[in-house]
């Protein structure tokens, strides 16, 4: 299994366009926390993980998907400017961080706990 960290931004957003994107990639197997040693931290804003046995090219296709999920939603935004998304897939080999510990267990995979 290989673990992947994915960033989104996405580009004129409304409000409320971040939280449907976190559930776009949740039904994908992206979550917003790690794990160290047991303990679950909270990744930064628009930051995902997923482990996979999928290649890269699947999990940028799949996140794209999800971004763009958000855009078909509504293409324009409230001020009536378009809106886009920028995407950065990368492998995690190793990991080095300052987070703080998470309180969400909505930010978990599935059958996580704190």
């Amino acid at each position: 299994m290989t673990t992947y960290t994915t960033r989104i931004e996405l580009v004129n957003p409304d409000s409320g366009d971040y939280e449907l994107l976190h559930q776009e990639m949740r039904d994908r197997e992206f979550y917003r926390a790690i794990s160290y040693c047991g303990v679950w931290h909270d990744l930064p804003t628009a930051e995902y993980d997923r482990t996979s046995t999928a290649l890269l090219s699947q999990i940028y296709s799949d996140a794209g998907a999800a971004a763009q999920a958000v855009i078909n939603n509504k293409p324009v935004n409230d001020k009536n400017e378009p809106k886009n998304y920028y995407l950065l897939v990368t492998e995690a080999v190793e990991r080095a961080y300052i987070l703080p510990q998470t309180t969400e267990v909505s930010k978990l995979p599935p059958g996580a706990s704190l």
